[in-house]
């Protein structure tokens, strides 16, 4: 029988303590040198770990603040590889996105893209959306380039959709959404002031194993739209 990797038998008991309840929504976890000693790992490891629990929406790390126990938004672990979330105009109507300009290509992961997705190599998506032909958004896809090579810069916008069509369906979507400003070059892109205010919607999809396989983020000008289930 294959061995289990160590940082697969983290995240499940990382998983199971929030799951459980042992650890509450909220909780201020240790920091990874105290974590990998308690279960006995690499600080790399457990990195790795945290870095995917993140991914999945369990974990919420911020600078200054340190990691934070949460919980995915509904639908990760269901077979419908639908989003949580649904993006609507104040009206209720679902949030029609154009692609403006789009740029394909492949780039070297970041340590923490390493540790979330466990390739050294990703193939990446940049694009500038449009909504009522204002540019509205700005969306950022990234799959492990071996898995996939290319992205196609015409590729449907939706996640699930898109991973579809490249032949990597995926067997469940979790959401996690944030709020920011732009900086100046978000600004520039987006055409917009300085400092406005934006919704960040990260996508993560992942296979039937819970590996994560994509990830997209959403950067969209907030006035005038929601984000709910």
């Amino acid at each position: 029988m294959a061995r289990v990797p160590l940082y697969r038998a983290a995240e499940t008991e990382l998983i199971r303590r929030i799951e459980s309840g042992e650890w509450e929504v909220g909780r201020r976890l240790p920091n990874e040198f105290v974590l990998a000693e308690e279960f006995r790992v690499s600080q790399g490891t457990m990195r790795r770990a945290l870095m995917s629990l993140e991914g999945m929406g369990y974990l919420d790390r911020k600078p200054g603040r340190g990691t934070l126990v949460s919980l995915p938004a509904a639908g990760y672990g269901t077979s419908a590889p639908a989003a949580a979330l649904s993006l609507k105009g104040t009206d209720g109507a679902p949030l029609a996105l154009e692609v403006f300009r789009s740029r394909a290509g492949t780039r070297g992961a970041s340590p923490g893209e390493a540790d979330l997705f466990g390739a050294a190599r990703l193939s990446v998506l940049e694009r500038t959306l449009t909504r009522d032909g204002t540019r509205a958004a700005l969306d950022e896809i990234a799959v492990p380039e071996a898995m996939l090579p290319a992205l196609k810069e015409e590729a449907a916008i939706d996640l699930a959709d898109l991973l579809t069509d490249a032949g990597l369906p995926p067997y469940a979507i979790t959401d996690s959404i944030a709020a920011t400003v732009t900086t100046m070059s978000e600004s520039v892109a987006l055409s917009c002031d300085r400092y406005t205010a934006l919704l960040v919607l990260t996508r993560t999809a992942t296979d039937a194993e819970g590996h994560i396989i994509a990830r997209q983020t959403l950067r969209l000008v907030s006035n005038g739209i929601t984000c709910g289930p």
